[in-house]
């Protein structure tokens, strides 16, 4: 992973499901409750079914539209293996309640300190899903940072 910060949350998502329709609404709407807070926030796609194999298209993408977010496509699941490794190094907080399949954590958001670093495998402050359940949870734990 890139030595980067982020300030936010992560969300890994899979593509044509309705839980992403609901995930992506639930991060929407959370993010425009907050219209002035200082976030970043990535969504990953990946492949989970056997439909999923391409990258998302443009009315997919466009459910999260806020200019806060960036949007990747995952096709080898690097970002989930990341943060499950990093999760099982440090086991912080335990993993989520639900999400994985194939072995790859999706439809979950990972939530991290303000000024996390990826070098520094952060382990997230909130990890759950699937996303459009835990919205409320997210919501709080989001209130609680800096």
């Amino acid at each position: 992973m890139p030595n980067r910060t982020c300030p936010g949350w992560c969300c890994c998502c899979r593509q044509l499901d309705p839980v992403v329709c609901g995930g992506s609404s639930a991060a929407e709407q959370l993010l425009a409750h907050y219209p002035e807070r200082k976030v970043r926030v990535l969504v990953v796609w990946e492949p989970i079914l056997a439909t999923d194999w391409r990258p998302p298209s443009k009315s997919t993408l466009a459910r999260i539209s806020d200019s806060r977010v960036q949007q990747f496509w995952d096709p080898q699941h690097l970002v989930a293996a990341e943060i499950a490794r990093i999760a099982k190094q440090k086991s912080v907080q335990s993993g989520p309640d639900c999400c994985v399949k194939k072995g790859f954590h999706w439809d979950e958001v990972a939530l991290y300190a303000p000024h996390a670093r990826w070098g520094e495998g952060p382990s997230p402050v909130y990890w759950n899903g699937p996303v459009f359940r835990i919205a409320s949870a997210l919501e709080k734990a989001f209130n609680e940072q800096p």
